[in-house]
């Protein structure tokens, strides 16, 4: 059986035109997918960090993290990290806040140049993680 994650008090995960059309994350099993996240406030939608892909990689990574916390995981049982960026000069410094984050275990990932739903976007990245205690 699959088990929504909605953080309490998160917006509802909608589109760029506002149809509603996910859930934050996904438990099925011992695995959770988390939906590409954007850098927003999950409380109330505002656009964090706009034009620093240091503060929008926090803010994606927070929401990543609440969610598989939420979810009974830490970082460390994330496995894959599907990430885009705006540009690939912001590669470095994205890299900077991402390993804060995964000090424990290094997922596999990839990283892509890709276009945004929205030009102020920087970065998104999903997960997949694996908890297995």
């Amino acid at each position: 059986m699959n088990e929504a994650i909605n953080p309490p008090g998160w917006l509802p995960g909608k589109t760029a035109n506002g149809t509603l059309h996910l859930n934050w994350g996904v438990k099925a099993g011992n695995h959770v997918y988390v939906a590409g996240m954007l850098s927003l406030d999950p409380y109330d939608g505002s656009l964090v960090g706009l034009g620093d892909i240091t503060a929008q990689t926090r803010r994606v990574l927070d929401s990543i993290k609440e969610v598989i916390e939420l979810a009974g995981g830490t970082m460390a049982d994330v496995t894959f990290n599907q990430i885009f960026l705006r540009s690939m000069d912001d590669y470095h410094a994205m890299n900077a806040v991402y390993v804060e984050y995964f000090k424990e275990f290094l997922p596999a990932r990839f990283c892509l140049k890709g276009e945004m739903v929205k030009p102020e976007f920087l970065v998104e990245i999903a997960t997949t993680a694996v908890i297995t205690r």
